[in-house]
């Protein structure tokens, strides 16, 4: 019953919450004559097929949560619905996960602390992006890991890869886990062989659009961490391969798998400058984490949330959206704002906490993915 409310109102929230400027890019990018449209395209017919008339795209990019039109709160929904369907099916991927490690009770818990998550339904169905398919994918690869399906996993992990380059992270993590568990060479070298040939088409979609997409921000991929500027190998990238040399050299306990994969995406996180998006990656691990290996985090999860979207909130100006209103639905672009408004925009407009708070609050959340990732490594020596 409590899936099913959280279902209802996320649905709801779908219809009339405003498109955010990652949708608008997203729209940008399908209109374009030369973007390059990759496997996440699949995931959103309607605007593909709306893309031709930039009259009523413009005015659903626009269009608040006060507009009664019909239409538009239809492709509002259109637009969110299969990402909510991929949101549900997490939920029942980690149901099964948490019960394969743990008991039913771990997996039921595992899946509601996803689904019942606010950040993963602000990262998901309202900001809109494509992250949601990837995520699914390495989800349902351990589930077919755990489920001895080990070319099934290699294959969703490589179909992960293709749609965004974070799964490939997890490589080295899941190569080590094989290696404690008993799997053949051949086992792994196909799983090796398989991700690569996602991180090919990865790189086939995103080279047409020259470096774009490998060293800026896009709703619809990640600057690639081991790329700086067009060439060198940056500093993210030497962290990434220095801490899979320690994983590697002193995962004693390399049979507990969230404790391989957690970490890679904390230290990734830690070293480079995630979008708020890039959050729900880790999300389902964390999850599983608490749920299964050690709910004493519980507490630095919610610390964990609470900082990443305080950050957030700065960051993008309390959530604004092309509309003028937040994705909290309440008004900032008008003239005429409603004194709860002008309180925040004052807020934003302040020096004193832009200047000094807001480094403080970023700082913060980059310590907490080290904590993190630092507590649940110890579990590599016991």
């Amino acid at each position: 019953m409590l899936v099913t409310l959280i279902s209802g109102a996320k649905i709801v929230l779908s219809g009339i919450v405003p498109a955010s400027f990652d949708l608008r890019e997203i729209v940008t990018l399908i209109q374009s004559a030369h973007a390059s449209l990759g496997p996440w395209i699949s995931l959103y017919p309607s605007l593909y097929n709306h893309a031709s008339n930039a009259t009523v795209t413009e005015q659903w990019l626009l269009n608040g949560p006060g507009n009664s039109d019909l239409t538009l709160q239809l492709i509002s929904l259109s637009v969110r619905l299969p990402l909510f369907f991929l949101d549900l099916a997490i939920l029942l991927a980690l149901c099964y996960v948490g019960r394969s490690l743990g008991s039913v009770t771990s997996g039921r818990l595992a899946g509601l602390i996803w689904f019942a998550n606010p950040y993963s339904l602000f990262g998901i169905e309202l900001l809109g992006v494509p992250d949601v398919l990837a995520v699914f994918l390495f989800v349902a690869s351990i589930a077919m890991l755990l489920h001895k399906r080990a070319i099934l996993s290699s294959v969703l992990l490589a179909l992960g890869v293709w749609v965004k380059f974070f799964p490939i992270l997890l490589l080295p993590a899941l190569l080590l886990y094989q290696a404690k568990s008993n799997a053949s060479r051949r086992t792994m070298i196909i799983t090796t062989l398989l991700t690569f040939v996602g991180l090919a088409g990865y790189l086939q979609w995103t080279f047409p659009s020259s470096h774009l997409f490998l060293t800026a921000y896009s709703p619809v991929a990640q600057p690639f961490p081991f790329i700086a500027g067009e060439v060198a190998i940056n500093g993210s990238a030497f962290v990434l391969i220095l801490f899979y040399c320690l994983m590697i050299s002193f995962a004693k306990n390399a049979r507990n798998l969230i404790a391989l994969l957690l970490p890679s995406l904390l230290v990734y996180y830690a070293v480079s400058n995630p979008a708020p998006q890039y959050l729900v990656w880790a999300a389902p691990l964390m999850a599983l984490d608490v749920a299964i290996v050690n709910r004493s985090r519980s507490a630095l999860l919610a610390i964990f949330y609470v900082l990443a979207f305080t950050n957030w909130f700065f960051s993008s100006s309390a959530f604004l959206t092309p509309s003028g209103y937040s994705l909290l639905m309440f008004p900032l672009g008008s003239d005429n704002l409603p004194s709860f408004s002008l309180a925040i925009t004052r807020l934003l407009d302040n020096s004193a906490i832009i200047n000094m708070l807001v480094p403080l609050i970023s700082s913060a959340l980059y310590a907490c993915f080290l904590a993190y990732a630092i507590d649940v490594a110890r579990t590599w020596f016991q």
